[in-house]
């Protein structure tokens, strides 16, 4: 009898301790916590992008075969952050695109790896895009930054 009082009230302290406020849930029960992006961040709200000079310093550093590593963070129209993580090892760029906190979206993290970065100026999507190339994934965004 002492066992399964116990057990019942472990189970109602677990339950009881469940916030989710700052949680997001995406699929099979899995949870990521939100996101608040730090000073070191490329911040993108719909084209005004903040700390623009520390991804143009990744790019150069890209350009010149040096290694470096950045984060994008994109807002969707509804305010959801999507994280773009690109770490250059001095040869290739490793990209990780994690869309999680995408209500919307279809919330997984999607890797790759790719050979290059290229800019595009008057592209159709804004004045200045940011795609990757020569990817070991086809069908996939390669976006990594417009303005």
């Amino acid at each position: 009898m002492k066992r399964l009082m116990m057990a019942g009230l472990l189970l109602v302290l677990v339950a009881g301790c469940d916030e989710r406020g700052d949680q997001v849930e995406v699929g099979l029960g899995k949870e990521v916590a939100d996101y608040e992006p730090v000073e070191t961040d490329v911040v993108n709200t719909h084209g005004d992008v903040q700390n623009l000079n520390r991804f143009e310093e990744f790019y150069d550093n890209v350009k010149n075969g040096v290694e470096d590593r950045v984060r994008i963070v994109s807002y969707t129209e509804e305010g959801d952050p999507i994280l773009h993580d690109l770490a250059f090892d001095g040869t290739l760029i490793h990209s990780v695109r994690d869309s999680r906190r995408d209500t919307y979206g279809n919330g997984e993290n999607v890797e790759m790896t790719c050979k290059k970065i290229e800019h595009v100026e008057d592209g159709t999507m804004a004045n200045n895009m940011f795609n990757l190339s020569d990817c070991n994934k086809n069908d996939v965004d390669v976006s990594v930054l417009w303005y």
